[in-house]
């Protein structure tokens, strides 16, 4: 069989309507990195039969799959991602042919899943039901494309046939970037933009794996508490984060990657905005180098806001009219 490269390789998501079926594949993810693959655990028996050899057998007693996958960031294709997150979205018409996605967290330990598809040159393809994200970060960094990273982990694959199409899609760059922060999220529109140098946040959901008696096959993902963090670059012109952190503030965050120069539907634009309610500010650490720019990073922690019920909100605007379960 012919050698191939990992660019040949192909990925793709479908939204499950019902836990453990998997569904068509209904976006094929352009990606700049891939580990996804299946995996298993094994024992041995290690009792004696009158010879030194430390075992006498070998049984696989635990079968998954899981693996990271990294790519940049399109306005169309990351609304699958960003619903394996969440869990939770609500879509409307912005204009004709431009709509706008609003996803929040839903309170549930059995969170919303994929099924992944995966498609390379001379392998059976296949599908792995019961795709589960287990940690989602979002980065952006001057000069550089805005990019995703997230872990994967889903039930064995089974064979399958995929037809393998990319769409055309929007692509959101870190030179699109908007950062704010203010007292509350009520007042993140007037404020004014603060000139980064590096944005990263990172979505946690704790997933643990349960496996039942009778079957070596995962059974099912939960995911436990979740935890949002991120950190953030900007030059030292003075000590207004670096208060925040000493003094234990509590800040609102937004974060923007909006293409004011691409026009969708009517007017609109394709963009991501995400809005922290409520971020204390934990961490602050700064460059000293002899020959470089002063610069300060700061750690934050995303937590519940009780005044608007919220811990994340996400808005993306792009042309997917909405992000419905797929079919067999």
């Amino acid at each position: 069989m012919a050698k191939y490269i990992g660019r040949q390789i192909n990925i793709g998501l479908g939204l499950e309507d019902t836990r453990w079926t998997a569904v068509e594949i209904q976006n094929w993810m352009p990606k700049t990195d891939l580990s996804f693959q299946e995996t298993n655990e094994t024992i041995q028996d290690e009792s004696s039969i009158g010879t030194i050899v430390d075992s006498r057998d070998s049984f696989v007693v635990q079968r998954w799959a899981e693996g990271d996958m990294s790519g940049n960031i399109e306005a169309n294709s990351i609304g699958y991602l960003l619903y394996g997150v969440l869990g939770a979205v609500s879509s409307s018409e912005a204009s004709v042919g431009a709509y706008t996605h609003d996803f929040s967290l839903n309170e549930t330990n059995q969170g919303k899943t994929l099924t992944i598809g995966t498609n390379e040159p001379w392998e059976d393809d296949y599908q792995f039901a019961l795709g589960t994200i287990s940690s989602m970060t979002i980065s952006a960094e001057q000069g550089e494309q805005a990019t995703f990273d997230v872990t994967f982990m889903a039930k064995p694959g089974e064979t399958t046939t995929h037809t393998v199409s990319y769409d055309v899609d929007h692509k959101l760059l870190s030179r699109h970037s908007i950062f704010k922060t203010a007292v509350s999220t009520a007042g993140l529109g007037a404020s004014n933009a603060v000139c980064l140098q590096s944005f990263e946040i990172t979505f946690e959901r704790n997933v643990s794996e349960e496996f039942c008696l009778g079957s070596k096959d995962v059974n099912d993902y939960i995911n436990n508490q979740f935890a949002i963090e991120g950190s953030f670059t900007l030059r030292y012109e003075n000590e207004d984060y670096k208060n925040y952190v000493l003094d234990g503030a509590e800040r609102a965050i937004r974060f923007e990657l909006i293409d004011t120069e691409k026009t969708i539907g009517e007017s609109d634009n394709p963009g991501l905005r995400i809005d922290l309610p409520f971020a204390s500010m934990t961490e602050f650490d700064k460059t000293q180098g002899n020959d470089e720019v002063v610069e300060q990073t700061i750690t934050y922690k995303g937590m519940y806001d009780q005044d608007v019920d919220s811990a994340v909100d996400i808005t993306l605007t792009n042309t997917v009219d909405e992000y419905v379960d797929g079919t067999v």
